[in-house]
């Protein structure tokens, strides 16, 4: 609905939003959830606020409607602007609200927020948006609202973003979600990670962010794994995520707590209009036993913005003092808490109690002390401010909802779930009072998406290791809720989901967007891997429920909960959960004991094994005569999911064996099947791992397959059971080793093909290796391949690749295969007839209805009997990152695909912008070591190639940039090195000296104060000289030279220089008469040179006694 005066002027003008001394007002709209008393309310009534003598109007959102003591009925004059006095229901205590004309007067002294109409939160084509205003109060005009009735999340983070961007705050886009230049995080899980390097001065004065004074930002988090890990929270309650924005303002240098504290309280309540009788501060309370006195000023700053001194609450070290680390930048701190009941209620006593309807909205930190290594406090010299506001409570408060899953944030989410499995509606309820479990699932659910989709778009691709494993053990974890209480599909579930999420928030994380695609096949590829287990996974995790229960237990073994992991790819915390529904627990000690036995034994049979006993001639025409065993069925290698078989034979190595029941333990073993879809070694391709199972009976870790006269052995040891001949079990190949492998084998097709386009058909393979890192690829060629050629070949790839060209198979007859134009194959090879025939793009019957056609040679036609993907586009990419000779006329390329390239492309990203830093720093030790370090990274870096050559390129200016400016520094130390001890001489009172002892205003230059040595005793050789370099706070050098006023004396640089590094530490040395070192503690530089000065007086005194 729009405004009275819009409606009555035509025109929009601007709604003020702030009140001080004076009345306040209240406007209530239809469709509005209102109490009870205010029934019949069918349209909006709004006031006017007076504030500083001045009438304004202000849009009251419907956080405050269920808590309104008095609701006015709207002006029934007919005239613009003109004065009324409206009514109250009679449920309610009479009040009188006065309507007036809006002055005209100098707005600029409302502190209000005028909306920026850019539409988006910052430009992507620059790191910051920025405003010139910075005044504490400012004009504005607040957004215009989509609905009367509520904020919406998109406006809520709009809103504080304009409202900083209006006090002179750069808009800063959100950094990535995964730290790549913080090792320390294994995800970025505050707003202040981004600005470290700033707080801890490590950055680059030339770097964008070395200018910023005020920021503001809404920054991605992660929480789950690590220190921070809220994953087992999730969905059990109404306010923990682990995916989640931070919306921050931060001044570093800049302002400090008044205008911090004032602007925070205006945004709040002026602005957003939240009730400041719902609203609690804390201060910091003080520490004697660290000297720390109450912060009495933040106090007193928040009383004289208005709150009332029964909502200021002390707080102690641990609620209200912040600290980044064991040593660094910290502070006191004031936290904001809401309070979701109101109704006139004093709820201070519940703030920081963990009440779920008194929550913590922001906190304000204080950032004025530096942490010593002794754990003391230093006052830092500039001050800094740094805040976290979360967006979903923010809304929560917002929108009047006691949990953030009611809000517009979740909501879409929660109907896009119920279109996909057909569920009930989502209805907000908890515990016990959401008997079925199914919006438990729901708010899991939309949590883990969004975590998903963030994760993977910035870089942290489901695996086995650290960040990856998280992304992982998430996914996992949803999949089980959806399965479980929705009956979902699984093999698509979360990506069906996605879309909704990249509407919702695709604008202000345009990466969504980008990368929707690749989010898009990651997840189908994770959930399909696991689908294979998750079947028979739960039934294992029953039984082993079933017995602990019958046993009267009240857990699950250590040794199960591993083995469901390490069998099915269950996650511990997933079993947890699992078993928490069960009532049941589970014990850390007995899971990390099984965790260590089950390595222990690997790692022994590894170490034990160093290959796998082959089948030799007599022992093929044992199996084939004497025991008749058929070979096995291995077409299944070619399909995805599991397959069934049966036990042949067991292999010890010596001889074959019906059953493994008399074997010692992890004994190495091969296991024939009658059926099978693992793939043997072969064609370059390495073999598959996996599993062979008998759940719940046994389990074969497979680390081997080959093939011998057309036998299969299964090459492993049993991790637990027994295996008998003609015992059914389920082959489980690793699908998520298999699958890269794929992406590489028909990469690797690819590439031979786009080889023979760029350089000519006298490319022939002489070689291959196919594994899940990469491929290597061996040809005939004479010369170094040129990087415009690679780049050729690279860009040719990709093409093929984009093209999502399906990959096609069929055995022929070898003859009309070898008819087939342009068809490549190993020269020397033995193929077998029929042979299959892989080609991309084209089907295989199509070739041979005409095989001489010349076109065929615009394709990749190859003999080939390994495993491919179905279509070329899941390659994604391919880089080449190694080219090399190995024999005369052989090159050699290594190639990455798939995630595989997209982890070198992010390496890439992370050492250029390693690179920028080190280009920002000013010249210094710190550049210097920065930079050795650099070289000796960016050759380790397996990267492409080309990308490489760019960085090198990058990086030896850089390098060059830097040993100029040495050499040009070194040459202006050294002479003002040599011009300040000449200037001492020069001066009338020193002219008769002859030493000289002092702090040069240089560096710590160890070659200035060689110089300075070198002249004196070649030049001057009766004087003496000691000099320092450097300073406290960073390094010192010192030398001396003793000249023969003083060596015919008796003085040596070595007695001298001993005495000075008794002081500052370290160690010198030289020939007589001079000495240098550098010193170990170089905050006693200046009881040093002291030092210095008195001990050469006290030796000339000795020496004349």
């Amino acid at each position: 609905m729009k405004s009275l005066v819009t409606n009555r002027l035509g025109l929009s003008l601007r709604w003020f939003s702030a009140y001080g001394p004076g009345t306040s007002g209240s406007r209530s709209c239809s469709g509005t959830r209102l109490p009870p008393a205010f029934k019949g309310l069918s349209h909006c009534s709004r006031t006017f606020h007076k504030y500083r003598g001045r009438t304004i109007t202000r849009p009251i959102p419907p956080s405050s409607l269920e808590n309104l003591r008095a609701v006015t009925t709207p002006c029934k004059s007919t005239k613009p602007l003109t004065t009324c006095t409206p009514t109250t229901p009679t449920a309610t205590t009479t009040r009188t609200r006065t309507r007036t004309t809006l002055t005209t007067a100098n707005s600029s002294t409302f502190p209000a927020l005028e909306r920026v109409s850019t539409g988006s939160a910052f430009s992507s084509s620059r790191l910051f948006s920025s405003s010139s205003s910075s005044s504490l109060v400012q004009s504005s005009t607040l957004p215009v609202m989509a609905s009367d009735s509520q904020w919406t999340g998109v406006q809520v983070r709009k809103t504080f973003l304009d409202f900083f961007a209006e006090r002179g705050h750069n808009v800063v886009p959100s950094s990535s979600v995964v730290p790549h230049n913080d090792p320390t995080l294994l995800f970025t899980n505050a707003g202040m990670n981004q600005f470290k390097p700033i707080f801890l001065g490590t950055i680059g004065k030339t770097e964008d962010m070395a200018q910023l004074k005020r920021a503001v930002d809404t920054q991605k988090c992660i929480r789950a794994g690590g220190k921070h890990n809220d994953l087992d929270d999730v969905g059990k309650d109404s306010y923990h995520h682990t995916f989640f924005e931070m919306l921050g303002n931060w001044s570093f240098g800049d302002y400090f707590k008044k205008e911090a504290i004032a602007w925070s309280w205006e945004l709040l309540t002026k602005v957003y209009g939240l009730d400041p009788q719902r609203l609690y501060v804390t201060y910091f309370e003080g520490s004697p036993d660290l000297g720390l006195e109450p912060d009495l000023e933040a106090k007193n700053l928040w009383l004289e913005v208005g709150v009332p001194e029964d909502h200021i609450i002390p707080g102690n070290m641990k609620d209200n003092f912040w600290e980044m680390g064991d040593q660094g930048p910290c502070g006191p701190c004031s936290e904001i808490h809401y309070d979701k009941v109101g109704g006139g209620r004093n709820a201070a006593h519940l703030v920081n109690m963990d009440d779920p309807l008194v929550v913590e909205v922001w906190n304000i930190v204080f950032i004025q002390f530096d942490r010593q290594a002794d754990k003391s406090l230093k006052s830092l010299p500039a001050k800094h401010i740094d805040t976290g506001m979360g967006f979903e409570r923010l809304v929560s408060a917002l929108q009047d909802k006691t949990s953030n899953y009611a809000t517009d944030i979740f909501t879409p989410l929660f109907t896009k779930i119920q279109e996909v499995t057909g569920a009930r509606e989502y209805t907000d309820k908890y515990g016990k009072d959401d008997v079925d479990g199914i919006d438990t699932a729901y708010r899991v659910i939309a949590d883990h998406i969004r975590l998903l989709s963030f994760a993977i778009a910035d870089g942290a691709a489901p695996n086995n290791v650290g960040r990856g494993y998280v992304v992982r053990r998430v996914l996992r974890r949803g999949v089980r809720y959806a399965r479980k209480y929705f009956n979902a599909e699984i093999g698509t579930f979360f990506s069906k989901i996605l879309p909704a999420l990249v509407e919702q928030m695709g604008e202000q994380f345009p990466e969504l967007v980008k990368k929707q695609t690749d989010i898009k096949e990651i997840l189908d590829e994770e959930e399909v891997a696991f689908a294979v287990t998750l079947d028979r996974g739960e039934k294992q995790f029953e039984k082993y429920a079933a017995l602990a229960i019958k046993s009267g237990e009240k857990k699950l073994s250590g040794a199960d909960v591993w083995r469901l992991y390490d069998t099915f790819g269950f996650p511990e915390d997933l079993t947890k959960l699992m078993a928490e529904e069960r009532g049941l627990t589970i014990d850390e000690a007995e899971v990390n004991e099984a965790r260590e036995k089950a390595r222990e034994a690997s790692k022994a049979v590894k170490e034990a094994v160093q290959e796998f006993a082959k089948l030799n001639v007599h022992q093929i025409a044992e199996l084939e005569t004497a025991l008749n065993i058929p070979r096995p069925n291995s077409d299944a290698k070619f399909l995805k999911g599991d397959t069934k078989g049966k036990v042949q034979l067991i292999f010890n190595g010596k001889e074959f064996l019906k059953s493994s029941k008399d074997l010692p333990a992890k004994t190495p073993l091969g296991l024939l099947l009658d059926n099978t879809n693992f793939y043997a070694e072969s064609g370059g391709q390495v073999a598959d791992t996996g599993r062979i199972i008998i759940d719940g009976v046994a389990e074969f870790k497979v680390l081997d397959v080959q093939e011998y006269g057309g036998y299969i052995v299964h090459n492993g040891f049993l991790e637990y059971g027994e295996l008998t001949e003609g015992d059914e079990v389920v082959c489980e190949y690793d699908e998520l080793r298999r699958q890269p492998i794929r992406n590489n084998h028909t990469g690797t097709h690819i590439l031979n093909h786009s080889l023979r386009e760029v350089l000519g058909d006298e490319i022939n393979q002489k070689g291959s290796l196919v594994d899940q890192d990469k491929l290597r690829f061996d040809f005939s060629h004479k010369a170094a391949i040129s990087l415009e050629d690679i780049k050729k070949i690279e860009d040719l790839s990709n093409h093929y690749i984009r093209q999502n060209l399906k990959a096609y198979s069929k055995d022929v007859d070898l003859d009309l295969a070898r008819e087939i134009e342009g068809v490549r194959a190993v020269f020397g090879e033995t193929y077998p007839n029929p042979v299959r025939v892989v080609s991309i793009g084209m089907e295989v019957d199509e070739l041979l209805k005409n095989p001489k056609n010349p076109e065929w040679r615009k394709i990749s036609v190859e003999f080939c009997g390994g495993t491919h993907v179905e279509n070329t586009g899941l390659i994604k990419d391919l880089i080449i990152v190694e080219e090399s000779g190995i024999a005369k006329g052989i090159r050699r390329i290594v190639a990455y695909t798939g995630e595989g390239a997209h982890q070198a492309q992010r390496e890439a990203q992370v050492f250029n912008e390693k690179l920028n830093h080190i280009n920002a720093l000013a010249y210094g030790p710190q550049k210097a070591a920065e930079i050795k370090a650099a070289a000796v990274e960016l050759d380790g870096l397996t990267i492409s190639v080309l990308t490489k050559e760019e960085l090198r390129t990058r990086f030896t200016k850089i390098q060059k940039e830097v040993v100029d400016e040495q050499k040009k520094r070194q040459k202006a130390e050294s002479k003002t090195a040599l011009d300040t001890v000449a200037s001492h001489f020069q001066k009338d009172e020193n002219k008769e000296s002859k030493v000289f002892v002092g702090h040069l205003p240089i560096s710590a230059n160890a070659k200035a104060i060689s110089d300075v040595i070198t002249y004196y005793k070649t030049k001057d050789k009766e004087r003496s000289v000691y000099v320092f370099a450097g300073s406290k706070d960073d390094q010192v050098m010192h030398g001396v030279y003793v000249g023969t006023a003083l060596s015919s004396k008796g003085v040596t640089a070595e007695q001298w220089t001993s005495a000075v590094s008794a002081v500052i530490g370290g160690k010198t040395g030289g020939k007589e008469p001079s000495r240098q070192g550098a010193g170990a503690e170089p905050e006693k530089l200046e009881e040093a040179v002291k030092k210095a000065e008195e001990w050469l007086s006290e030796k000339l005194k000795d020496l004349s006694i």
